[in-house]
Parts: C-alpha cells; structure tokens; sequence
C-alpha cells in the first residue's frame, strides 16, 4: 500500500516534467526505511512505463545525442550500480542523497552558479554524463543533474521532456537488468502492477495536466520540495528526526 502511494504521487509528477518517480520516490522509501535494493524494485518498473509513454506521446532524441548518452552514461551507470549490489558497498546512502539534493537546489537558486553551470553543460557533455551515470547508479539521483542539462541543451518543453524521458528508460532497462541478474529475489509479480500504477497515472496526468501548467510555475514549487526532501534526509541521517521504519519481512 505505501509503494502504491508513494508511485501515484510522484508518476503525476514525472508524467508532466519527465522526472518524479526515481528523483523523489528514492529519498522516500529511503526516509521510510526501504534499503537501496528494495527501493530500486519499487521505482523502476513504473518510471520505465512512464518514460516509454512520454516517448510515445513526444518523440525520440536526435541519433547523435542516443550515441552519446548510450556510451558516456549508460555504462558508468552499469558499471557502478553492479560494482554496489557486487561488494554491497555500505555507502552512507540518506547523506550522499541529502548532498545532492541540496547541490540541485543550491545551482537552481544562486544565478552565478547557474550560468558557470549552463557553461560547462555546453562545454563538457562527455563528462556530465559520465557523472550523471555515476551518480544514478550510486543513488538513483541522477535525474537531477539530467534534468539540469536538459533544460540547458532544450528549450522546448515537450523536447525536454522527451529526453529526459528517453534517458530514463534506459536507466530502468540497465538497473533492471542488473537488478534481475543480481538480486532476483527482490522481483516478483508486485513489479507488474507497480508498472501499471505509473501507467494509468500518466493516462490521467497527460491528457489533464501537462498542456495547463506552465514551467515557471513548476521551476519554483520544483526547487522547494528539492530543498525540503534535502533537509529531511540530512534530519533523518544526523537522528535528529524520527520516521516510523516499515516492518522488514
């Protein structure tokens, strides 16, 4: 029931902007004390279904941009991510997720930060995707740093949010794989009626939402709940705030 809830919030989310279910769904189960694997079970398969329908709805990114996310990104991803489940790395996960939360929210709000940053999107894109894979397959928060460069290579909305979208599939089909290969006791039937969670989510978010709502609106109320989910992580992580842990089977 908690998976289901947490799903149909931020599917809404990510069926208008593209991203939602990794980017917020992750420090959710993670704050309510779902472990990285169990989370990965949970937000996957309806983040894949979303994506494949904005993908659907919108349009494939230029051949020249597949190439280079498929190498420069999907393979650190791959490479970390089975590097984590391998050695079970017992990285402190709430703190490395508060850090870039609060990064995200620091780069969106300081307008010096923002440019040097748009500066080095134009200039560096080989190694923002090498970090935006890094990133994802540590904490499944890579779509922060995909959305910022994003937003500064696209200046269409439904461009934007089809990339991101493309992006985002690949990542499930590479975690998903991993996940299978490494930790199959984590998959079951529940992942198929996650998947149609996110599915039916998006048929209502697409045709009553996405054409209404306009991205200034979405960019500060976007920037707020980033900085609120930044300080309740670090909260949780320093014990200073008391969440009610699910009980582990």
């Amino acid at each position: 029931m908690l998976e289901s809830v947490v799903i149909v919030v931020f599917a809404a989310m990510q069926s208008v902007f593209g991203i939602g279910i990794l980017f917020f769904g992750t420090p959710t189960l993670v704050l309510l004390g779902y472990s990285f694997t169990e989370t990965l079970a949970v937000v996957l398969p309806p983040s894949a279904t979303v994506s494949l329908l904005q993908l659907v709805q919108g349009k494939l990114p230029q051949p020249h941009w597949q190439k280079s996310f498929s190498i420069w990104c999907l393979t650190p991803l791959a490479v970390v991510l089975g590097a984590t489940l391998w050695w079970q790395w017992h990285i402190d996960l709430e703190f490395f997720v508060s850090c870039t939360l609060s990064i995200y929210v620091l780069i969106r709000v300081i307008p010096k930060l923002h440019y040097r940053l748009r500066k080095s999107v134009q200039d560096k894109e080989k190694i923002w995707f090498i970090a935006v894979g890094t990133v994802h397959g540590l904490s499944n928060l890579g779509g922060g740093l995909l959305a910022i460069f994003s937003a500064n290579k696209f200046k269409d909305k439904l461009e934007i949010r089809s990339f991101i979208a493309f992006c985002y599939l690949c990542f499930a089909t590479i975690q998903l794989l991993v996940l299978v290969i490494m930790k199959s006791d984590v998959m079951g039937w529940m992942q198929f009626i996650y998947a149609a969670i996110g599915g039916a989510v998006f048929v209502v978010c697409e045709r009553k939402i996405f054409g209404a709502i306009t991205l200034p609106t979405f960019d500060r109320a976007f920037t707020a709940l980033i900085g609120v989910y930044s300080i309740l992580v670090m909260l949780k992580y320093f014990g200073a705030l008391q969440v009610t842990m699910r009980t582990q089977s």
